[in-house]
């Protein structure tokens, strides 16, 4: 049995698009090429390292499980639901609030 892709720069890509950044935006913050950032956003969960899908995590305001598990949120073919742009909209805000609470918790007093 094959075993299922996790389809990460799908995902990221969905992350992005909703925060409202360009790929050139990520890729300049990432300090690589377009066309690399382009490639990252086209690959499965083999070709991508742990650092830098932390990276990007931190870039997109989120964290490394909602740019794995993403694709798991159902969301209509024809556009949006829009019980499924609210549960996008809320992990996004919970993963940024979260982000705001743990960098408030490291830097110095």
């Amino acid at each position: 049995m094959k075993e299922d892709k996790i389809p990460i720069g799908e995902n990221i890509r969905l992350v992005r698009n909703r925060l409202g950044y360009s790929q050139e935006y990520v890729a300049g913050r990432l300090g690589i090429s377009k066309q690399r950032y382009r490639q990252l956003e086209n690959e499965e969960q083999d070709s991508i390292t742990m650092g830098r899908l932390s990276e990007i995590a931190f870039i997109l305001e989120t964290d490394i499980e909602t740019l794995i598990c993403l694709h798991k949120v159902k969301f209509s073919k024809a556009g949006f639901q829009q019980g499924d742009s609210q549960v996008l909209h809320q992990l996004i805000q919970t993963q940024q609030e979260l982000i705001i609470a743990l960098k408030g918790k490291t830097s110095p007093e």
